[in-house]
């Protein structure tokens, strides 16, 4: 259900596209009328009429374009977006060669593709990421330089860390807040960001060498 905030954008879109459509008809008429009731081929009066008309429309349809498909995340703002936290404890997966065990196995990237699979298990089931939005590390500090730019709560870390032998994966769940800002982008309610924090005890249970199957 589409919020009613969201609405602002939904209006405002629909009033830009319809200036554009009505300048562009407005150019044309007025040319229509130059040519034949003053027997005119070119005004300079009609030329900056035309060219202030493209400017404000084509300037709407930019900014538009912009706040709706462009917006920038500020993971910071409390009032412009809403960041929840889900945690949960990683499943010990066994090598197949019996002989190791890991928490995580990594589809690795090519020359042409160099973005890394995780995969993971939680309560016997299987999940992917990719590396775009997620972050493997085998200690806080890791997190600190690794995702400089995520709002991870150190205190929080600490005590799952505790709770879940430093094995746990955490979901970041950024969702737009009610605003003008995020109405007039058609954004509230949706979701802004999406981020991984997949934590092991060690480098050493990361499997890049095999994945077991589920």
């Amino acid at each position: 259900m589409t919020s009613a905030w969201n609405w602002i954008g939904i209006i405002a879109w629909i009033i830009v596209l319809a200036l554009v459509v009505w300048v562009f008809h407005n150019i044309r008429v007025r040319r229509i009328k130059m040519i034949v009731e003053r027997k005119h081929t070119f005004e300079w009066n009609s030329l900056f009429i035309t060219i202030g008309e493209l400017v404000v429309a084509i300037g709407l349809l930019i900014g538009m374009g912009y706040v709706t498909f462009n917006h920038q995340v500020d993971l910071s703002d409390t009032k412009a977006v809403k960041v929840t936290y889900k945690y949960e404890p990683l499943v010990l997966r066994v090598g197949n060669n019996g002989s190791s065990s890991y928490y995580v196995a990594v589809d690795r990237g090519t020359t042409n593709k160099p973005v890394h699979i995780y995969n993971y298990w939680i309560n016997g089931a299987k999940y992917t990421v990719s590396s775009n939005k997620a972050t493997v590390a085998s200690s806080l500090k890791q997190v600190k330089i690794a995702d400089a730019g995520i709002p991870w709560s150190q205190t929080a870390l600490k005590k799952m860390d505790r709770e879940h032998e430093r094995a746990y994966v955490v979901k970041l769940t950024a969702t737009y807040q009610p605003s003008f800002l995020n109405g007039l982008g058609i954004h509230v309610g949706h979701q802004a960001m999406t981020r991984w924090l997949i934590r092991v005890p060690a480098q050493s249970f990361i499997n890049t060498t095999d994945i077991q199957a589920q």
